[in-house]
């Protein structure tokens, strides 16, 4: 993938790669830090190679992304109100039962009670993308942390990878080469001389 794109992406998505190890992403200014991330003591991540794959799956990514930061940020709001909550259902639970004929007359002292009801301190949860390639035509995303969701839209963006050209992003007439499995549509596979091991998607 084109370094701006990369940037664009690591800029946007900050919080899913680990900030202490710098990423090569292909930028012939960055020699230095490429001869650094080679000779380094510490073990190399996949990450730190950039996004191994073509420029047509870089919407796929956004979206995914996108969708990730969006889930992650509404569980951990979630979280922090779920003990706040569920303090309040037991409050009026008790004094439904135990006080019912005071209860409209402590409703505003409930109301009260609730919003400055303690909030429970949950971690929020652990997200961090390990690498992103491509193999055997389709894109490979691996990560750590998240839920099953996450493992849900991950998925989803792997099977859709099948249909859409990893050059040029259009998902009109896609197929994929044999030999070098890559998914392209047939204009790309002409333009990249594959168009002989070009075969399109029955599905389509």
């Amino acid at each position: 993938m084109k370094s701006e794109l990369q940037e664009k992406l690591l800029k946007k998505y900050p919080q899913f790669f680990t900030a202490e190890r710098k990423i090569y992403i292909g930028k012939k200014s960055m020699k230095k830090e490429i001869h650094e991330l080679l000779n380094q003591k510490e073990m190399v991540l996949p990450i730190q190679f950039g996004f191994e794959c073509g420029d047509g799956w870089y919407m796929l990514l956004d979206e995914l992304m996108g969708e990730i930061a969006n889930h992650i940020e509404n569980v951990d709001r979630n979280n922090k109100n779920v003990f706040k909550y569920q303090w309040m259902w037991n409050l009026q639970r008790y004094i439904r039962v135990r006080m019912p004929s005071k209860y409209k007359r402590l409703q505003r002292f409930a109301e009260w009670l609730y919003n400055s009801a303690p909030r429970k301190n949950i971690p929020p949860m652990e997200f961090q993308i390990d690498q992103i390639k491509e193999k055997y035509s389709t894109l490979r995303f691996y990560y750590h942390g998240g839920d099953d969701f996450i493992d849900g839209l991950v998925s989803l963006a792997e099977s859709l990878s099948a249909k859409i050209c990893e050059n040029c992003g259009t998902t009109i007439n896609v197929g994929r080469t044999s030999g070098w499995l890559i998914t392209l549509c047939k204009s790309c596979a002409v333009k990249k001389g594959a168009i002989d091991n070009w075969k399109k998607n029955l599905e389509e």
